[in-house]
């Protein structure tokens, strides 16, 4: 799911940034950012599935995780290693990190997204059978 838009990207990378980062332009640039957009929506997506029905709702949280996402991966597939991302990509992309494992394991609430019910970690959560259940044979005994 697209948490943000292209159009939000631009706006956050700038025109000057963004040329440097991305030489592609028309079509060619709309399908690279969009491909940022939709890898880091499944990144989203992947991470709050261990509580959250997804695709959830866009929000402007969610916006911002998805964008600091993007910055950082077109950062990275630049050929810069995550000890040399400028503080202005790494801290965004770690806080935008810990906000997902916050909303992942509840410390951290999404309003309106449909919590997901009998999931953990994306797999269905079913007990075992009880092996001394009152029905279980001998077990008129006790």
């Amino acid at each position: 799911m697209a948490y943000c838009t292209i159009q939000q990207l631009e706006d956050r990378l700038t025109a000057p940034v963004l040329g440097m980062s991305i030489p592609e332009s028309g079509a060619d640039k709309a399908r690279v950012l969009g491909g940022y957009i939709e890898r880091a929506g499944a990144r989203i997506d992947a991470l709050l599935s261990v509580k959250y029905a997804t695709p959830v709702a866009s929000s402007p949280l969610l916006a911002d995780i998805c964008l600091s996402l993007c910055l950082w991966q077109i950062e990275a597939d630049r050929g810069i290693t995550s000890g040399d991302l400028a503080p202005r990509v790494q801290v965004p992309y770690d806080e935008a990190m810990k906000m997902l494992s916050d909303l992942a394991s509840g410390a951290m609430a999404l309003p309106g997204a449909p919590v997901a019910e009998g999931f953990s970690a994306g797999l269905v959560v079913q007990s075992p059978t009880s092996l001394f259940a009152a029905d279980s044979p001998g077990m008129e005994f006790f």
